[in-house]
């Protein structure tokens, strides 16, 4: 006798067929009277033995499948798949399984051999369709007035929108550390960028005759520079955006110029750009950082809407006006548009109209979130077939006017204001950036560091004026630096101008907003460096 049985019994469900033909869960009652029937046949008494038969039979689990009975399925159910009718989703039921499900329907078996009430697990199921879901499933045994294990319910929950939400986050985390490695190679970049931005801007303003191929190759190996330089600045800029970004008088045009820079790998081989943009200058107030990722993510959206490989025949236009009290910017793609039931949503987290692996479905919601702190309005405007127009409307902010005065003081009078040499420590990893700057103020004392350590040891012998210190070093930081400088007895951190490739960490950015000192941003030029050094001496006013 096998001993399918509860040492308590319960009663049977009552049996309501309305009820059954309205539930949204998905459920199945299940008559298990066939399978018992043969297994007892086979003379299996305990689990062992029946473990034995499906071992020496590999028909006996399909056996059992076979042999159950379907009482009735839930609404739910027959939605879930994909089903025309309550009868076609029991009479395809057994064609839903899998080899993973019906694998697992022995861990079923064995756990009603064991009088558990409950089974738990995940498998996988394929639709009337044959769409593979994942699902989870909980089996619940009701005994009959013997207490035999007769009749289950089956409980079917799709897990396929859970699975993807999981992908979803996983890929934003992937694309969080990928962000967080791309600012630390920026900085990377940015310190032998700094010298050579700087050796070729003085063979190009040099006197000396060069030769005209010369000329030609220094003038062009320049530009290349100064481009890396602006986009590794921009990418700098954008990778700062933290809770406490600074809200500034910000100039609409510029950042619509800079995010399209940094989007033209994804647009070049994709469309043209059109710039339509309203004479006179437009400004709006917030975090330059934050609206430079809403402008950035629209117009990469944009971009990535159109196929590569059609440029000439598509456009992304890019539109700015003002409207009153307000200034409207529209990001206009000639793509497929999107569909009306995903345009209804496009704005909730984690719906995207990419393929998978190329989206998180996070940025639309992002920038929704940031164009609303601003006080402002974000809509997309879309027909298939006829692509798309997001469209941002900002408070319009008055640009900042400073108050007329006397020009800035050459550097000759500053000097002379200042009554000359300068005692300065330049402290960075990077040997050809400190000789650089040594060479750049040959009219000052100036000592070299190669290091914190070394640093924090000539502080200890000497008295500087200004120390220019790199901010992110191996072992000793700037950051360390200041804090040995801060402890003297004649503390110096005051004097200290930090210099920067990036701020990529979190400790870094927290520590820049939390000191009043005066910073540079690598790759800086030469001919700014002295005027900030007397700056940070309380030489001379800043500017």
């Amino acid at each position: 006798m096998v001993r399918l049985i509860r040492q308590s019994k319960e009663p049977s469900p009552a049996r309501d067929d309305r009820t059954w033909a309205l539930l949204p869960s998905a459920l199945w009652d299940l008559d298990f009277t066939g399978p018992l029937a043969w297994i007892e046949a086979q003379g299996c008494e305990d689990a062992d033995a029946f473990k034995r038969l499906v071992r020496n039979d590999p028909g006996a689990l399909s056996e059992c499948l076979n042999r159950l009975r379907i009482n009735r399925v839930s609404a739910g159910a027959v939605s879930l798949v994909g089903a025309a009718s309550e009868e076609e989703c029991i009479r395809r039921s057994s064609e839903l399984l899998t080899a993973e499900s019906k694998a697992d329907f022995l861990r079923v078996l064995m756990a009603a051999f064991r009088c558990e009430h409950d089974v738990h697990l995940e498998t996988a199921i394929v639709t009337c369709a044959r769409e593979p879901r994942d699902v989870r499933v909980h089996w619940r045994f009701v005994p009959n007035d013997e207490g035999r294990f007769e009749r289950a319910i089956v409980s079917v929950v799709d897990m396929s929108a859970e699975r993807d939400l999981q992908e979803r986050l996983l890929l934003a985390e992937r694309m969080s550390a990928i962000g967080t490695l791309t600012a630390s190679i920026i900085h990377e970049i940015k310190n032998p960028l700094t010298f050579v931005w700087n050796h070729l801007r003085s063979l190009r303003e040099s006197n000396e005759p060069l030769g005209e191929t010369a000329t030609d190759l220094v003038r062009e190996a320049f530009e290349g520079a100064e481009r890396i330089r602006v986009i590794s600045n921009e990418i700098t800029s954008l990778s700062h955006g933290g809770t406490g970004a600074e809200v500034e008088v910000v100039h609409v045009q510029q950042v619509l110029d800079s995010a399209l820079r940094m989007a033209q790998p994804e647009i070049q081989h994709r469309a043209s750009v059109v710039r339509e943009y309203e004479q006179g200058s437009l400004y709006v107030r917030g975090s330059r950082t934050r609206i430079s990722q809403v402008f950035l993510n629209l117009i990469v959206n944009a971009a990535q809407a159109i196929d590569p490989g059609d440029r000439a025949q598509n456009t992304i236009t890019v539109r700015v006006r003002s409207t009153g009290e307000s200034v409207c910017i529209e990001v206009q793609d000639t793509g497929p548009g999107i569909p009306p039931q995903l345009l209804r949503r496009i704005f909730d987290p984690f719906v995207t109209t990419k393929p998978a692996g190329r989206g998180t479905g996070l940025g639309l919601s992002i920038c929704r979130r940031i164009v609303h702190s601003l006080e402002g309005t974000i809509e997309l405007q879309s027909h298939p077939g006829q692509g798309t127009v997001a469209r941002v409307v900002l408070p319009k902010a008055t640009r900042a006017q400073r108050p007329l005065t006397v020009p800035p003081p050459s550097m000759s009078a500053i000097r002379r204001a200042a009554a000359g040499k300068l005692k300065v420590l330049v402290v960075d990893d990077e040997p050809v950036i400190a000789r650089l700057i040594q060479k750049a103020l040959v009219d000052h004392d100036v000592t070299t560091a190669n290091d914190g350590r070394e640093a924090v040891a000539l502080m200890q012998e000497n008295a500087y004026d200004v120390i220019l210190c790199d901010l992110i070093m191996p072992e000793m930081t700037g950051m360390d630096v200041y804090r040995a400088a801060l402890q003297r007895a004649n503390p110096l951190h005051d004097r200290i101008v930090f210099m920067t490739g990036g701020a990529f960490t979190q400790r870094a950015r927290d520590f820049l907003q939390s000191v009043p000192n005066l910073r540079i941003e690598k790759p800086f030029e030469l001919s700014h460096l002295e005027r900030t050094i007397y700056e940070a001496a309380n030489l001379v006013e800043p500017k």
